[in-house]
């Protein structure tokens, strides 16, 4: 949930995909022979297929909320798309993969907000609530660029986007293109290369034997566009954020917060590092390729006196095999306050 770094560079991989683009022209000859009515509708739903994953991210919805930075008060607004070209949600997945862009200043309707654009796959929203979803990108955004969002008080707006939705796209889609000419809309540059011509002579082809398929094929290879003959974006790196829960010991003396490591061993597969002037305690699993920063000033002090610190340099961590779980068990310093009281 962290950044998502998309690879550009297609030299290492061009002999891979030249390999396999002679196997599956070779496997299309042999269908277009055997049976040329399976061929057509591979084609069609090819082209549907890849039409669809060639978009940009598609506005899902906008939020608004409130953003307290330096002691004044700005508007925070979040815009959630939804994008087939990132990772789908496993079944084993506690976490959420997302896709975010920095947080950007600007002015919308005359007043000074910050805006937040994050990227999810589509059968994220299907899996989760929108309020589920919500809280663990504003998780992100404190945790990841330490801005104060307030988490109770937002609303879903009617508008889908905040900003210029082609701007912000292009934005998303930048990190897949080689140069600044090549930062076109995605779906723009599909539809131009492919023209309608192309696809309808892919989608009746009625090959009848091997003969004509290569010279059909050898057609097609030529009026096929440059620009898509190479690898596919891949998705390089995904770091993600994990699940984790927070409470306060029985006996008041201790801050617990569990956190959920799935397909971890033991304690020494998590690097822990304690930033103590800032109050942060960074966790980082490259196992899972997860990682967490929690800022102890912005803990829930519901069931203590707020004026309680936390001893985050006398944390222990020990991890439980049973429940896959690093927990963290920090003391809480209410020393200062009980001498204040007795004073």
């Amino acid at each position: 949930m962290d950044m998502l770094r998309l690879q550009t560079n297609a030299n290492s991989t061009s002999n891979d995909m030249m390999d396999k683009a002679k196997r599956v022209w070779s496997m299309l000859d042999e269908l277009a022979s055997s049976d040329p009515s399976a061929y057509k509708n591979y084609i069609q739903k090819t082209l549907t297929e890849g039409k669809e994953w060639m978009k940009p991210p598609t506005p899902c919805f906008a939020v608004r909320s409130l953003l307290c930075d330096n002691l004044k008060t700005k508007v925070f607004y979040l815009n959630v798309f939804t994008w087939l070209r990132l990772p789908a949600p496993e079944k084993t997945d506690e976490s959420i993969k997302m896709y975010p862009l920095t947080p950007t200043e600007m002015k919308h309707h005359n007043e000074s907000c910050m805006i937040m654009n994050v990227a999810v796959h589509p059968n994220i929203l299907e899996n989760i609530s929108r309020a589920h979803l919500i809280q663990s990108i504003l998780n992100l955004v404190t945790s990841q660029y330490k801005l104060l969002v307030d988490h109770d008080q937002y609303e879903i707006l009617d508008d889908k986007t905040i900003g210029n939705l082609e701007e912000i796209q292009r934005t998303f889609v930048k990190p897949i293109s080689k140069n600044d000419k090549n930062n076109e809309n995605v779906e723009d540059v599909f539809n131009k290369d492919l023209s309608p011509s192309l696809i309808k002579q892919l989608s009746s082809m009625t090959i009848s034997n091997q003969s004509s398929s290569s010279s059909n094929k050898q057609e097609l290879q030529q009026q096929l566009p440059k620009k898509i003959v190479k690898s596919p974006v891949l998705i390089e790196e995904l770091w993600t954020i994990p699940t984790f829960t927070e409470k306060i010991s029985a006996d008041k003396k201790s801050l617990i917060i569990r956190i959920s490591l799935p397909d971890c061993e033991s304690v020494a597969d998590c690097d822990l590092s304690i930033l103590r002037h800032e109050e942060i305690i960074q966790m980082e699993c490259s196992k899972l390729h997860t990682r967490l920063n929690l800022d102890m000033k912005q803990r829930n002090k519901q069931d203590i006196n707020p004026n309680s610190t936390f001893s985050i340099q006398n944390l222990t961590a020990k991890f439980v095999r049973k429940t896959q779980q690093l927990v963290l068990t920090i003391p809480i310093n209410s020393e200062s306050i009980t001498n204040g009281e007795n004073k």
